[in-house]
């Protein structure tokens, strides 16, 4: 992973963009992040996290993201990422969630929610990283965005942040914790869900079959009480049943003494899950046997109770058919008692039948002379209608008129006078016909009369308004004609307005020059001040740096004064030394190096309190002065480039100050002078060309006058044309209205003529209503007349002497049904009796009577005696069936018992084998596992071994070979909790283990680095050897001294291979001075800000 440019705004402590290029800080290897605490150095991590998991480094909200020093401009919150994963260059857009106002609408002021969005796009191969168009969308969802991401960088953000980021207070903490807290950050570095859900799926199938084992065991005395309710039950059902106070017979099925000893052999008591089963058996040969005697006695019993229940039957059947011959003599004698009364009714039935027809045909005649009378009175009610409505037609038309005027007569009046009721209906139709059809023509010709007056109006009226508007025509001409003499008048003051027009933009042009020419030379003397400000600080920055450097410079100088004075003081105390060095090395019998005596009777010695100075210790008093004269030479090269960079600083402020005076010293228009002149020029040219407006839309108005002049004389024209056209129709239509008023005269009456026709129509229909009717009654009179000829022809025929004895044979249909039935009954009842006592057992019965024999009584003693001996069958029914039903239930009990037994021996080898891996899983000491390591720890402790191993290496160099990591499985001192992931320290001076917590704070801080750099190694190769080409390390430098800070920033040096770049952050001060390229965090009243710097 290479990080090339991160952009990001309106994000937590920023509220303006910023911009990070990383090529010069990759290009350096290694840079500094420093700033004061709390300014955001941290939040620039969070910006990259954020890009790449939505997520920061922190458990921070994400809709607390948005910068507060931003929320009163509304600018959204943005991150953007420009990084290569995997080897394929992509950009990261992402905006987190946040609140804005609504701006409009009538929710204008309440705050609204904007979600998150998320774009990522990819280079195309050989593209320009600077064109947009060479790079292409592949992701524009949040969820396909994480995706794309994980795809590539395959680790999670727990693994990232570790990996990527080495935050030195948690590794610290990492480094000191305890064992349980230790495996619970390895478990997010490295997943081991498997192994759990795998250690947890054992633990509980173990603890499963140590819960199925003691089921087992209670659902053993289960079968054993079952079994014992059970046969107790079957005892009971096997005692032999005999009648009270008899003795029970032997049957074929009675078992022998034999069986009793083979059930007396097991007991409830002594029964137990060996002999269950054989117990079991005895029990239900048992009642196969009681089932074998039941049954002969239950057959036998129904025998004898189906004979009783035949001799039973066949005398209650004897009883009945006697009941039923005695009914039947009874209802024979009342029959011999109504046979007159039958007879009688018989006859009379067949008067009423014979005298139904002539019933019915006087009755019609009846009906007839009726309806014959009833016509006769409508045909006297027509007649009068038909005059009234004569008379009041007749009437109608003279209404009004003198009687004396002699007048001719109405079409009406003529057809009246020459209807006779001597004529024929036919002629007189045809007449009444013919004066409708007379009315109707005169009627039309009336209607077109009214037409005609109507278009004499209509005429009239369009003449007079067509005479209005003539001369409002000559009006308006008269008004448009003064009105295009004005305009033409009031454009003789715009002649000039062009010439004006162009003069005024000639001057606002020069003016406009004039404007630039002066806002441009404002713009160079500010640009010369700005830089001879710039030039002040840097100048003055310049000066400090040498200031700085000069001082650092001095003090390196004496520091290596220092250091030569103290080796020297060394290597003469040394030398002063010499004689106690060379005694030191003396032995007993060996030759003297300087006097050669064997014999060493008072060899020198150092005085009291003073320790002798060792070769090595001289060494490194020089390796110090060497290396403090090279840091003098290194603070005297600093010292020689910030003079010279000073120097260049005040030559540069020379030159700008020269510049910004030559510049103030030339000629100048005042550029707010030359505004207003602009103002004015501008001025100008908006009057005139207002001018120019007004010139136009009076020669539009002029014209539009001109137009308007000429339709107003065509129109004026129309008219008269118009109003000459419209008198001529009106003259037409007065001769047509007058000659049809002439021919219409002799005809019309008081009345219109849509009214005489209407009651001419009505006195019509009357007439032929009254005609119809004549008809009728004609009809009706024949038809009576022949049918009473039938009806004289018929009573000849019938029984009946006159009229007065049909009268009296009537009946009505209902009497008729009645006398019916009654003599159906009769004759069914006596056919039904008769039959009946035909039947052969009442010939029988009829036989015993005869004999002198009584009927048999109600067989109570036999029916008791039947009752006894069914119930004692079913009383052997019902405990047979008890008895199978105990017998079944110990046989699905034996099933149960055997496949129970098998269950359980299955069951007894699982819980011992899943015991033992339970145990083992645990890493109980039980199991002989002294360690106490469970599955998990075991596993993580591999994982552990291994980061153990390279932090191993890494300690070694930065502690000079004296420190290193090894992994101990072993508990804790005084923990509860099992082994596998303690650490040691294993120091090379002393040659013993040291706890971590033992650890000063600068070998803290170097075991941490190591720790976090291994962690960082072992998770980058378990997934791929994904290649993370940046680095951060975030603070604990302060606790270090210079040389074990050398030897921790070589140690940083070693991991840039590969073109790998670290970031430290810190804000320690030694650190600035070492790192010359930096990201610069500074913290204001408006929000923090960045810059990089690179020297």
């Amino acid at each position: 992973m290479i990080l090339h440019r991160l952009e990001f705004e309106a994000f937590m402590a920023y509220p303006d963009r910023q911009t990070i290029d990383f090529g010069d800080l990759n290009a350096a290897g290694v840079f500094l992040l420093n700033g004061p605490t709390g300014a955001g150095k941290t939040t620039i991590l969070d910006a990259i996290c954020y890009a790449l998991y939505g997520g920061t480094t922190g458990d921070r909200d994400p809709a607390q993201l948005y910068s507060t020093y931003a929320a009163r401009s509304n600018t959204p919150p943005r991150v953007f990422l420009d990084l290569t994963l995997q080897g394929r260059r992509l950009r990261i857009n992402r905006t987190p969630v946040y609140s804005h106002p609504i701006t409009r609408g009538k929710r204008a002021g309440q705050m609204t929610v904007k979600a998150a969005t998320a774009t990522v796009e990819e280079l195309l191969p050989g593209g320009n990283p600077e064109d947009d168009k060479a790079w292409k969308p592949i992701a524009s969802q949040v969820k396909e965005v994480n995706a794309v991401i994980a795809e590539r960088i395959h680790l999670n953000r727990e693994q990232f942040l570790k990996v990527v980021l080495l935050a030195q207070g948690q590794f610290a903490q990492f480094l000191k914790s305890k064992p349980v807290e230790r495996k619970e950050l390895l478990k997010k570095m490295f997943p081991v869900d498997h192994i759990e859900a795998m250690y947890a799926e054992l633990l509980e199938e173990a603890k499963q079959a140590r819960q199925d084992v003691a089921n087992d065991e209670q659902a053993l005395d289960g079968y054993l009480n079952r079994a014992r309710s059970g046969m107790e039950a079957l005892r009971e059902s096997l005692t032999p049943l005999t009648p009270e106070g008899e003795a029970a017979e032997a049957s074929p099925a009675d078992g022998g003494p034999e069986t009793a000893e083979a059930t007396d052999t097991i007991t409830p008591e002594t029964v137990a899950a060996e002999t269950l089963d054989a117990w079991l058996a005895s029990g239900v040969e048992e009642a196969r046997t009681a089932s074998a005697r039941d049954g002969w006695e239950q057959s036998r019993l129904a025998g004898e109770a189906d004979r009783h229940a035949q001799t039973l039957n066949e005398r209650l059947q004897l009883r009945k058919d006697w009941g039923e011959y005695e009914q039947l003599v009874a209802r024979r004698e009342r029959l011999v008692e109504e046979r007159e009364p039958h007879e009688a009714r018989v006859k009379e039935l067949a008067d009423a039948r014979a005298a139904a027809p002539l019933t019915a045909r006087y009755t019609q005649l009846r009906v007839e002379e009726q309806d014959i009378e009833e016509q006769r009175a409508r045909q006297a009610e027509y007649a009068g209608t038909l005059k009234t409505a004569r008379e009041s037609l007749l009437r109608a038309l003279r209404a009004g008129e003198d009687p004396a005027e002699d007048a001719a007569p109405y079409p009406e009046e003529e057809l009246f006078a020459t209807r006779t009721a001597e004529e024929p209906a036919e002629a007189r139709g045809r007449h009444l016909d013919a004066t409708l059809a007379s009315l109707r023509a005169l009627h039309k010709r009336d209607d077109q009369l009214a037409q005609e007056e109507r278009t004499v109006r209509q005429a009239q009226t369009r003449s007079e308004q067509l005479a209005q508007k003539v001369e409002s025509a000559a009006q308006k001409l008269e008004t448009l004609g003064a009105r295009a003499r004005e305009i033409q008048e009031n454009l003789k003051a715009y002649e000039k307005a062009e010439e004006e027009h162009a003069l005024a933009l000639r001057g606002a042009e020069d003016a406009e020059k004039a404007h630039r020419e002066a806002q441009q030379a404002q713009q160079n003397i500010d640009a010369a001040r700005r830089a001879v400000a710039e030039a002040e600080k840097e100048a003055e920055r310049a000066l400090g740096t040498r200031q700085k450097a000069q001082e650092r410079w001095e003090e390196a100088a004496r520091a290596a004064i220092e250091a030569t004075d103290a080796f020297r003081s060394l290597q003469a105390q040394r030398l002063a030394q010499a004689s106690s060095l060379l005694a030191r090395e003396l032995a007993e019998g060996e030759p003297c190096p300087v006097c050669g005596s064997a014999e060493h009777p008072n060899p020198a010695r150092a005085r009291e309190g003073e320790s002798l100075v060792e070769q090595t210790d001289l060494d490194a008093a020089k390796t110090r002065e060497d290396r403090a004269h090279e840091a003098s030479r290194a603070r005297e090269e600093e010292k020689e480039k910030a003079t010279l960079a000073y120097h260049r600083a005040s030559e540069a402020l020379a030159r700008a100050r020269s510049q910004s005076e030559t510049l103030a010293a030339q000629e100048r228009t005042d550029p707010e002078q030359s505004a207003r002149q602009l103002a004015q020029a501008r001025e100008r040219v908006q009057q005139t060309t207002t001018r120019l407006a007004e010139r136009d839309a009076l020669r539009k108005r002029q014209a539009q006058a001109e137009a308007e002049q000429k339709a107003a004389e065509e129109t004026r024209s129309t008219l008269h044309d118009a109003l000459t056209e419209a008198q001529a129709l009106h003259r037409e239509s007065l001769e047509r209205r007058d000659a049809l008023a002439r021919e219409l005269a002799p005809s019309k009456a008081h009345i219109p003529f849509a009214q005489r026709i209407e009651a001419l129509e009505n006195y019509r229909a009357l007439a032929q209503r009254e005609e119809q009717g004549s008809l009728l009654l004609n009809r009706a009179a024949e038809e009576r007349s022949k049918h009473l000829v039938e009806v004289q022809g018929l009573l000849q025929e019938s029984p009946f002497a006159d009229s007065a004895g049909v009268i009296a044979a009537e009946r009505t249909e209902a009497q008729i049904l009645a006398l019916e039935k009654a003599v159906n009954d009769y004759e069914l009842e006596s056919a039904r009796v008769n039959e009946s006592l035909g039947r052969k057992a009442l010939v029988e019965v009829a036989a015993r009577v005869a004999a002198g024999e009584q009927a048999p009584d109600n067989q109570q003693e036999l029916r008791g005696r039947i009752e006894e001996l069914r119930q004692r069958v079913q009383h052997l029914v019902r405990r047979e069936g008890e008895r199978e039903g105990i017998v079944r239930s110990l046989q699905a009990l034996r099933s149960e018992f055997v496949a129970f037994r098998e269950r359980t021996a299955e069951r007894y080898d699982r819980v011992e084998m899943l015991g033992a891996l339970a145990a083992a899983a645990r890493g109980d000491t039980l199991g002989g596992y002294t360690h106490q390591v469970d599955l998990v720890s075991y596993v993580l402790g591999g994982e552990f071994e291994r980061i153990l191993d390279v932090a191993d290496k890494h300690l070694q160099r930065m502690s000079d070979g004296r420190y290193g990591m090894k992994l101990s499985d072993h508990r804790a001192k005084g923990s509860r909790s099992g082994g596998g992931l303690n650490l040691n320290i294993t120091d090379t001076w002393t040659g013993e283990p040291r706890d971590a917590a033992s650890l000063s704070g600068g070998e803290s801080f170097l075991a941490s680095l190591a720790l976090a750099l291994g962690l960082a190694e072992v998770v980058q190769s378990n997934n791929g050897g994904i290649e993370l080409d940046t680095l951060f390390i975030d603070e604990g430098f302060g606790t270090l001294d210079s040389e074990t800070l050398d030897t921790v920033m070589n140690t940083i040096e070693s991991l840039r291979e590969n073109g790998r770049t670290i970031g430290l952050i810190s804000h320690v001060e030694e650190m600035k001075n070492r790192i010359p390229t930096q990201i610069v965090v500074e913290k204001g009243q408006r929000g923090s800000s960045v810059r990089v710097n690179s020297y």
